[in-house]
């Protein structure tokens, strides 16, 4: 046994189990640690705290409030733990300063699913009576769903091709992956304070993986606390996720969601005005019988005529409002078919893909759109998208552009 030198140093207990921490976090660091979850508990802070084990070993782990978590954890559940190892000084315990928690097979998501579809439905999220009604005729829809999948291509030309002068404010958004669920929570609301009328949610079919995002709470209370209908449209019919059970409505597809915006066509409104026009002549033409029955039953006498006169005279003043009415409303029907036109062009001066047919493309990069404020690097592989082709393509080479190195404004193509 060794003995400790009595003349070396002494250190406090706090010093010592701070060399400890720093052995670990610089010796060990980052770790990837898959366990079974162990007494779960979320403390008032916001912050989780659980034991990871199997079935030799068990460390503690700590999740602070700040970082999200896609599901809802259970005991029990096997989780992929990635996080940094330190010391928790106060107790002298080494534990997991977790990252991020995600489950570790598709059973554990299923399972995460089932729990939290459980939670949520306890608390009164799903309940009929706490559903908004749809519109009748709403004036204007927000659509929250990716800018490049074929969700929004489905819903905008159901649209078009249904009822094109409803106004339709598009939020492109990302639908599948890490930032999903954060951003699918901001488009409702931007889309909220657009004030439209109704919001479509929605993407196009998936594993459960990549429809992940819509069984996460963040999302469901999005949609719970949204003063404005929304009609979940995630996945195919078969598809069913937690946004769909907290939604006002369900729509089996992305197509099915753009049809119940529009409950009436433009030709439901043509056929309404005409359905108007012949109920009002069949009205005037009862009228004019009815008059010219009881003139026929006063042909005898003086006052008769004098009643049949006034009667023809009658007669005349209605067919001459016949006529203006007539001619009022096919001037308004005019106007309505021309005004139909106009806003069927506008909608498709304004489509998304409109700049694709004018030689444009879209830069997408690990499949996702770069925005403006993205960078390139020399070595970056882009995908380049046109109205009719994709391409790959190689970044030799960048430089960054002043605003005055455009030079003078070119027309609008």
């Amino acid at each position: 046994m060794k003995i400790p030198n009595i003349d070396a140093e002494i250190c406090s207990v706090a010093e010592l189990t701070q060399q400890i921490r720093m052995l670990l976090e610089e010796g060990i660091g980052e770790v990837l640690v898959v366990g079974e979850i162990s007494n779960f508990k979320t403390h008032t802070s916001g912050h989780r705290y659980f034991t990871l084990k199997d079935g030799e070993a068990q460390i503690q782990c700590v999740m602070w409030k700040t970082r999200r978590l896609g599901f809802a954890p259970a005991d029990g559940m096997r989780v992929v733990v990635s996080g940094r190892l330190t010391v928790y000084p106060a107790r002298g315990n080494y534990q997991i300063d977790c990252v991020t928690v995600r489950p570790e097979g598709i059973g554990d998501l299923y399972a995460a699913f089932a729990k939290l579809k459980a939670d949520l439905e306890q608390r009164g999220w799903f309940d009929a009576l706490g559903k908004k009604p749809l519109p009748r005729l709403p004036t204007s829809v927000g659509i929250a769903t990716s800018g490049t999948g074929a969700a929004a291509h489905d819903m905008f030309s159901t649209i078009q091709r249904r009822y094109p002068p409803l106004d339709v404010v598009f939020r492109p958004t990302v639908v599948q992956g890490a930032e999903a669920a954060a951003d699918i929570v901001n488009a409702i609301r931007e889309l909220q304070s657009a004030d439209v009328d109704v919001i479509i949610v929605g993407r196009g079919g998936g594993s459960i993986e990549d429809l992940w995002c819509f069984n996460t709470e963040a999302v469901a209370k999005a949609i719970y606390e949204s003063s404005i209908p929304i009609i979940s449209a995630v996945g195919h019919e078969t598809d069913f996720t937690i946004a769909d059970f907290v939604a006002d409505v369900r729509a089996a597809t992305p197509t099915a969601a753009a049809e119940l915006v529009t409950p009436f066509t433009k030709t439901d409104l043509l056929l309404f005005v005409e359905e108007f026009r012949s109920r009002l002549i069949d009205s005037m033409q009862e009228n004019v019988s009815e008059l010219q029955t009881m003139a026929e039953s006063f042909l005898d006498g003086t006052a008769a005529r004098r009643v049949l006169e006034r009667i023809m005279n009658r007669v005349q003043r209605t067919d001459e409002l016949h006529l203006r009415v007539s001619r009022s409303m096919a001037h308004a029907i005019e106007n309505l078919r021309h005004r139909l036109t106009q806003v069927n062009s506008q909608l498709s001066a304004l489509h998304p893909y409109r700049p694709l047919r004018l030689g444009y493309a879209i830069i997408e990069r690990a499949g996702h759109v770069l925005r403006a404020a993205d960078e390139l690097g020399a070595g970056d592989t882009v995908e380049l998208v046109r109205s009719h082709q994709r391409a790959t393509a190689e970044i030799l080479n960048t430089k960054f552009i002043e605003d005055n190195d455009y030079g003078q404004e070119q027309p609008d193509a």
